[in-house]
């Protein structure tokens, strides 16, 4: 008989992909994940996007991610956006994470989210181990999800960001597994401690307003910074004159050489995970061009 058909995979909502301990109970994690709707003929690259919200709120429907994952399941990417624990459900980290949440405390951040440097540990952390599973449960369910996992990308907004930062440049430093992205996007994200970036690490697109007001500028410099010292290769999008969030950095409609932000971002990805040769540079934009 002829082989069957390839699968055509479906866009899914709230699929649960783990569990996340609080400081009573657990909480089930769930995921959404965006499929083009077309046959399964070879397995596509992958997008995972991290909402931002301070730790504090945001969700993996939050604006623009679904516009944004319905754009790249329509660019041949699978597209899969995130929740994590939040400050509010009081998450506890797994022992597993524990030196991620020891190194967070000897950093001596300041406060963040909470004056209780513990409990600003334990909420970070726990995103960062959230999105570490979310990444494993992908891989072991590649196959049907249709994804390539050697072309993945890490895309985070803020708080989002400072999650993909820590698990693209920061795991290895505990001997954590998580699955390692070709390229990471950092809008507006931090790094919470300095130090974990070594050669051979994934590219990165750096986008940051120079009056952030939320994560200080400061921070994406020290990232290129740190870069610098790696020979991590990176896009460095400055725009003048702008705060913090997508409210802030009209990524649809600012442009740079005609083209915007958020096309950039996509070709960015598409340089690394599809085709093309990516552009790094270093680049400046008014807030008003």
């Amino acid at each position: 008989p002829p082989p069957p058909p390839p699968a055509v995979p479906t866009s899914q909502t709230d699929v649960v992909y783990g569990s996340g301990l609080l400081a009573s109970g657990s909480k089930s994690l769930l995921l959404d994940v965006y499929q083009s709707g077309d046959a399964c003929t070879a397995a596509r690259p992958l997008v995972v996007l991290v909402h931002g919200g301070g730790f504090e709120d945001g969700t993996k429907q939050s604006a623009p991610w679904p516009s944004i994952a319905s754009d790249l399941s329509g660019q041949g990417y699978v597209a899969i956006s995130i929740d994590y624990r939040l400050a509010g459900d009081n998450p506890v980290p797994s022992a597993e994470f524990y030196p991620v949440r020891d190194a967070i405390l000897n950093a001596g951040v300041s406060p963040i989210i909470s004056n209780n440097q513990t409990d600003q540990a334990n909420i970070i952390t726990s995103s960062i181990e959230d999105t570490t599973k979310a990444l494993r449960w992908i891989e072991d369910n590649s196959a049907d999800l249709c994804v390539d996992m050697s072309r993945f990308a890490i895309w985070g907004g803020s708080a989002g960001s400072v999650i993909g930062l820590h698990i693209s440049y920061g795991l290895d430093e505990y001997s954590i597994y998580a699955p390692k992205p070709e390229v990471m996007i950092d809008y507006w994200g931090r790094f919470i401690y300095s130090g974990l970036m070594d050669a051979g690490e994934p590219p990165l697109l750096i986008l940051h307003g120079d009056q952030d007001d939320v994560v200080d500028y400061s921070f994406a410099q020290a990232i290129q910074t740190e870069a610098d010292s790696n020979s991590i290769s990176y896009a460095f999008y400055t725009v003048s004159g702008a705060r913090h969030s997508f409210g802030e950095i009209p990524i649809n409609s600012l442009t740079i050489d005609g083209k915007t932000l958020l096309q950039i971002t996509y070709d960015f990805i598409d340089a690394h995970l599809q085709a093309g040769t990516p552009v790094y540079e270093t680049r400046t934009v008014p807030l008003n061009n």
